[in-house]
């Protein structure tokens, strides 16, 4: 931690960083596959290489002639993958007569350090706990300071509206701000570690960890309480920051911008000068509008728990959602998937890491994210490096993301399928879930029920739904805190829509 707390990352070092990065994707790559996949018996990528007939030098030979992205092809073909079900702990890993099961920590990388621990998804198996190693916390830094010079808030005055730990992109914020020489001024929390279940030692890490700060003297701030209804303390300071220091950068969810941008319209005033670094749902037109209708600035984000920073705002966009892709640290490839329930053919983003430091080693792992790819030139300061790969309209294909808080679909269809039926009567075919944006912008989830089903009053069937998200794992306690601020469902009585073929979705995601 001293050591740590002593780098600083300047603009030109980043940009040599990121160049040299770029340069050494493949030998990097070589590199985490001799040390954390080869060299580490217990890696679950091992199996299906030597089943492939791919050793280390084989692998060197595949890269040297194909490239990276055509030797991970290659591989893919040959059965080195991962899929969705299969990287969540969902079913086993089944391939040319291999089967590696998978579990708790499958897929940590053994040569990432840990610092700090957060916690991700669980809702459709078995929690997955994520490593936040000091060492890559760093290698964020780069593409951070480009992207804030790219958008004209390099050493802007910053605030965060995260959640407290044990999520731990706040904390993360905060080290890489003394990095870049800009301490984090504020931290507001839309949800307190009191309101999330999290153990007593990742309180007290978090705890310890921002009083060293403090000793080593940067002044960090703790997370202060501020909900949703109170989003106004986040519009006025900001607007008040920029006012006197002629800008101000937040970095938030897209939904949270929108209240901070709402309040600030409620109250009468603009957040000309303000930028918002936000992501965690899909930015449409109708949303971006919003917040730029205050004056203020919006720059899309696109990362994950799982893969880390994927993408950041291109200064010379297509659209509203057109990021950078992170090439130094990952690779992507699109592939082939269709959609279960919908019959619907996309094109799944397949990511692998490349740098030995990542929390989580990706090797053709396919999650629950697609969109469009593409390679151009636009001029701005990624471009000038050599990020060519933008990337736009990203959407998720098995994930409910009102509030930018991101639930998969087993926690919500067992509630859909079991508690409601069993509490109100019928069947799992009359009651289904739709995540549509409102008129406002704002995601809504409409819970549509059968009318012949006999139902209390629309709080009362919400107040059932939320309670029943109330399962101790910290995503679903998440969601259902951020949703029951937000007030994010409503209820209509129709008939649950079918499907061609016969098919009834319990969930359906109108696409905008």
């Amino acid at each position: 931690m001293p050591a740590f707390l002593r780098q600083r990352v300047t603009l030109e070092e980043a940009r040599d960083l990121l160049r040299r990065r770029l340069d050494e994707r493949e030998a990097n790559f070589l590199d985490l596959a001799e040390r954390g996949i080869y060299g580490y018996p217990a890696s679950p990528y091992l199996p299906l290489l030597r089943a492939a007939g791919c050793e280390l030098g084989d692998l060197r030979s595949l890269v040297r002639t194909r490239g990276l992205e055509g030797a991970l092809f290659s591989l893919r073909d040959a059965g080195v993958y991962v899929t969705f079900e299969e990287f969540k702990g969902r079913s086993p890993i089944e391939r040319n007569g291999v089967v590696v099961d998978t579990r708790h920590g499958t897929f940590h990388n053994p040569l990432s350090e840990r610092f700090f621990t957060s916690r991700s998804s669980g809702s459709t198996g078995a929690p997955v706990e994520g490593a936040h190693d000091l060492a890559h916390i760093l290698a964020g830094v780069p593409s951070r300071l480009i992207s804030c010079d790219a958008h004209g808030v390099l050493g802007a005055p910053l605030g965060l509206w995260r959640c407290a730990p044990p999520v731990g992109a706040g904390t993360r914020h905060v080290l890489q701000s003394i990095v870049m020489g800009n301490v984090a001024r504020r931290w507001f929390a839309p949800i307190g570690s009191d309101e999330v279940p999290s153990d007593f030692g990742t309180r007290l890490t978090t705890d310890v960890v921002l009083r060293e700060c403090r000793l080593f003297g940067h002044a960090v701030p703790f997370p202060e309480p501020v909900p949703f209804e109170r989003a106004a303390v986040v519009a006025r300071w900001a607007a008040e920051t920029a006012s006197g220091h002629g800008r101000c950068l937040v970095r938030t969810g897209l939904s949270m911008a929108m209240r901070v941008a709402a309040a600030a319209e409620d109250a009468g005033f603009g957040l000309e000068g303000v930028t918002f670094m936000a992501g965690g749902e899909p930015p449409t037109s109708a949303k971006v509008g919003r917040i730029r209708a205050t004056g203020a600035k919006y720059v899309p984000h696109y990362g994950g728990s799982d893969m880390g920073h994927v993408g950041a705002g291109c200064a010379n966009p297509l659209n509203e959602s057109d990021v950078h892709f992170m090439e130094d640290s990952l690779a992507v490839l699109q592939v082939p998937h269709t959609i279960p329930g919908f019959h619907a053919d996309i094109d799944a983003f397949c990511f692998t890491t490349l740098l030995r430091s990542a929390g989580r080693l990706l090797l053709n792992v396919e999650l629950d994210d697609f969109g469009t790819m593409e390679r151009r030139s636009c001029g701005c300061p990624f471009d000038d490096l050599g990020f060519g790969i933008h990337i736009s309209g990203v959407r998720s294909y098995r994930k409910l993301t009102g509030e930018g808080i991101n639930l998969l679909d087993g926690e919500m269809v067992r509630i859909l399928e079991e508690v409601l039926p069993s509490r109100y009567g019928g069947d799992p075919h009359d009651y289904q879930l739709h995540e549509r944006e409102d008129p406002d912008g704002f995601t809504r989830l409409v819970l549509v029920v059968d009318p012949r089903i006999d139902l209390p009053a629309e709080a009362d069937v919400i107040d059932v739904l939320l309670a029943a998200l109330s399962t101790g794992d910290l995503y679903a306690d998440s969601a259902r805190e951020h949703w029951q601020q937000g007030r994010s469902f409503r209820i209509e009585r129709r008939e649950p829509e079918w499907l061609a073929r016969g098919k009834f979705p319990s969930l359906i995601v109108h696409r905008v």
